[in-house]
């Protein structure tokens, strides 16, 4: 079964997770093998962060081309009128089966934009109506939210990324996601983390996909803890990292990106994080992970203690010296001996 693609090299993805794409097999004039999103691990919630031009809570108030979107129950319908108003049109060429298929096609796409209308107008052929079809797809899904909470602009300077986010509240903002597998499918009337970046360096054009950490409000947990603290105490960091026993966890560790667990972790352990002005504790979840967030610039220690700790104070790992630097991502690992208390 063929695939249909855009010509933008931005979305030359599969289009299979789209029903509706199948059902214009007609428009298809060029087959291209199927490539499916190739996504490197997703960034640490810091590093993402720091990596995004704007990063925010808001709640989808509006999406176009809604003929396209995967949760609009009446794609199939009008994608199968589309598709045979276009047959019509290329068998026999004329007036009347070019004007029903430039009907077909307001129909199925009623929100289209101006310069959308004005081109559509001016099709002498199927081709040229078909040429709309693929330069839609390949401006992807525009989304507009209503900001809830808006966590990093970038016009903000370094010290005052959190001072401008109280004026967002009523604001809204607009993001582009490509159609196909990289797309983040947007429901209408939910609420998401996006983390977003200016297309191709413009201010005007924000894009997201699912290679971010852009999710739902109800997923992104981990993430909010983090940005809490972004945006109370902007200068703060993030030191996270893991008990494990492997002595060979250097030859696997990825710093940058966003480990969920270890090989070989150690659940239960206490971890005291400690500096000349305070002293913390955590527990090590089943994954052998913890973490500390707001943790102000400084020189720290890091120790292990078993489970029972401070009755029964045994230390395991540590202490394990380090520098955390303002609003950094600090990972440390703590190599646990193999059979600790």
């Amino acid at each position: 079964m063929f695939k249909l693609f855009s010509g933008s090299a931005r979305i030359g993805l599969a289009m299979h997770r789209r029903l509706a794409i199948l059902y214009v097999l007609s428009l298809v004039s060029l087959v291209r093998p199927a490539l499916a999103c190739k996504c490197i691990s997703s960034l640490q919630p810091c590093n993402q962060t720091a990596a995004s031009d704007v990063v925010f809570i808001g709640t989808v108030e509006f999406m176009e081309p809604m003929f396209l979107s995967r949760w609009n129950p009446s794609t199939q319908a009008s994608m199968q009128s589309l598709n045979e108003a276009y047959v019509a049109a290329r068998q026999n060429p004329s007036d009347a089966t070019i004007e029903h298929l430039k009907n077909a096609y307001r129909q199925a796409f009623p929100d289209m934009p101006g310069d959308q209308q004005s081109r559509l107008q001016t099709a002498r052929t199927a081709s040229g109506v078909a040429s709309l079809f693929y330069s839609g797809l390949g401006r992807g899904m525009h989304v507009r939210f209503k900001v809830k909470t808006l966590f990093k602009h970038e016009d903000d300077d370094d010290d005052a990324s959190a001072k401008k986010t109280p004026q967002a509240a009523e604001h809204t903002i607009e993001v582009w996601t490509p159609f196909g597998d990289c797309g983040y499918d947007f429901r209408s009337g939910e609420t998401y983390l996006v983390y977003a970046n200016n297309d191709e360096g413009s201010a005007n054009s924000l894009s997201t996909d699912i290679c971010t950490r852009t999710r739902r409000l109800s997923e992104a947990g981990d993430d909010l803890a983090y940005l809490f603290f972004y945006k109370d105490q902007p200068a703060s960091g993030r030191v996270e990292g893991f008990a494990t026993t492997d002595e060979l966890y250097r030859l696997t560790f990825d710093r940058l990106h966003d480990p969920q667990t270890t090989k070989s972790p150690v659940p239960g352990v206490v971890i005291e994080l400690q500096s000349a002005h305070l002293t913390r504790f955590t527990e090590t979840d089943r994954n052998g992970r913890f973490v500390f967030d707001g943790v102000p610039e400084g020189d720290y220690k890091l120790s292990a203690y078993a489970a029972g700790y401070p009755v029964d104070p045994n230390l395991v790992a540590g202490p394990q010296a380090f520098h955390v630097p303002p609003k950094s991502c600090s990972l440390q690992v703590l190599l646990l001996p193999k059979e600790h208390p």
